[in-house]
């Protein structure tokens, strides 16, 4: 069944904390900062969601999937977005999620993941697609990323997407290693949705 993006919820949290184990040596979230993270208002998370193959019937049709314009709605097919809170929890297969500051134009990439079992696949250029779009919703020309010097395959992502390194942390992980900061301008999708 074709996977399903939906904002994440209070549901999700079992899986998002296995997920985090199972896709990071250490550095992960715990349970009370991911609950965090999808509760806050200055944060957006998206997950991705494989359903139950006894889900036959199609989707709720919500707002977002119903507005052809839409730039998420665009990215993913037809009735696989929803915002239905009463979700039953589903697999997740990924999530990232994106940190905003008020009256600012830029957004971070605060998280994001993929479980080692879903890569390969497309899933993570699709929620990448995704999460740049909405941070375009929201009025931001930035997006802003820290990856870890070792991860090429998230690199090689990034820079597939437009990123480009302007920056290095040393010892930004528990494990010591250094960080590139990343940065991605979003003017290009601001101005393609406003036609």
């Amino acid at each position: 069944m074709t996977p399903i993006l939906r904002p994440a919820i209070r549901a999700d949290l079992d899986a998002l904390v296995e997920l985090e184990e199972v896709s990071f040596d250490s550095d992960w979230f715990s349970r009370r900062q991911l609950s965090h993270l999808i509760l806050r208002a200055n944060a957006r998370t998206l997950v991705v969601i494989q359903p139950d193959e006894e889900t036959t019937s199609p989707l709720q049709s919500s707002s977002m999937a119903a507005d052809s314009s839409n730039v998420m709605a665009a990215l993913w097919p037809t009735g696989s977005i929803e915002q239905d809170d009463a979700t039953p929890l589903r697999s997740v297969l990924g999530y990232g999620t994106l940190l905003f500051r008020r009256n600012s134009q830029r957004a971070r990439l605060y998280s994001f993941c993929l479980h080692p079992d879903a890569r390969g696949r497309g899933l993570a250029q699709q929620l990448l697609s995704a999460l740049e779009c909405l941070a375009c919703e929201q009025g931001c020309q930035q997006l802003d990323l820290e990856v870890h010097t070792g991860n090429a395959p998230a690199i090689a992502l990034y820079e597939r997407h437009g990123f480009a390194k302007y920056g290095r942390l040393t010892d930004y992980y528990a494990d010591g290693a250094s960080a590139w900061k990343m940065r991605k301008t979003l003017t290009a999708l601001v101005d393609a949705n406003a036609v």
